[in-house]
């Protein structure tokens, strides 16, 4: 900002600037967005920490909004994903799950079939944007692309009659959500295992340890830019909610934590929360439906 306003004046020279006149003028110049999302998507070792992020959203978060905003009957579930794109995937995650602490789970008032047909179109179609994106980064493909990730983040949360229309007593119902769980899971970890081989492909070889250079190539990747860095702390803050998450629903709903709960917590930081989250609601989907054959 500094170094624009100090070639500002030669180049709006009948203009009064006053601090916000100036801002406005900076932002019309700039384009912040577009490249701050470029920074974080172009190049390996950027997009295995920006994907997972993606990633979790489109085919985690969403579905996650959506189904058990319906089956808590809790308000505005939008809103929690407006506020995570404009302040932090994280941040709304954490308001969320509390939300759901005080709102009691409905297993049998089951979701409508017609909502979680819109979350399968989305979530395909979100992953498939993920999927270009670090092939379209450095094109004028990538903000089209980009918008369409997000509409598809806020469209099946957008309609009332979708997200609070009760069905009672459908099998069906749990054993779609599974599936699409199921399916968010194994997505992501096909993009991740991906983008991981990718990396290694592109390690450049400085030291005699292989584990340092990696380690060295994350952290530099991590700090190298302050877009960077915003979205990596974002998905780290996210695979600590997930694992808390995952450890206090448990608690609450089995008095105990399961084997296969403390094996997901110790996955998630080596296969993300973009993988073991969607494992999780799944597993717990698959026991409710056990618990009340």
């Amino acid at each position: 900002y500094m170094e624009w306003r100090a070639l500002a004046n030669y180049k709006y020279d009948n203009v009064s600037f006053s601090l916000l006149n100036s801002i406005s003028y900076w932002l019309h110049d700039v384009s912040l967005f577009d490249s701050a999302w470029r920074q974080v998507c172009v190049g390996a070792w950027q997009w295995l920490w920006s994907h997972q992020l993606c990633s979790l959203t489109v085919a985690v978060w969403t579905p996650i909004l959506a189904i058990e905003g319906s089956r808590r009957r809790i308000p505005y579930v939008w809103a929690y994903m407006i506020l995570g794109q404009v302040v932090a995937i994280s941040v709304a995650s954490s308001l969320f799950f509390a939300v759901m602490l005080v709102y009691p789970s409905g297993f049998h008032q089951n979701v409508s079939k017609r909502l979680l047909w819109t979350l399968g179109a989305s979530t395909v179609g979100g992953i498939i944007t993920v999927i270009i994106s670090p092939y379209v980064a450095s094109t004028g493909e990538f903000m089209p692309n980009l918008l369409v990730m997000h509409i598809l983040l806020i469209f099946p949360l957008a309609s009332k009659k979708f997200i609070y229309m009760p069905q009672f007593g459908s099998i069906s119902t749990p054993l779609i959500i599974i599936t699409l769980y199921t399916f968010a899971a194994g997505a992501n970890l096909s993009i991740y295992i991906n983008q991981w081989l990718t990396c290694l492909a592109t390690l450049e070889v400085k030291s005699g340890s292989f584990i340092c250079d990696v380690y060295t190539a994350l952290i530099g990747t991590f700090f190298g830019h302050p877009a960077q860095t915003s979205i990596s702390y974002d998905i780290v803050c996210m695979q600590i909610i997930s694992v808390a998450w995952m450890l206090i629903s448990s608690k609450i709903r089995d008095k105990e934590i399961p084997s296969w709960v403390l094996g997901l917590v110790l996955l998630t930081p080596i296969l993300s929360a973009s993988v073991t989250l969607p494992l999780f609601f799944a597993g717990c989907e698959y026991k409710n439906v056990l618990k009340n054959d």
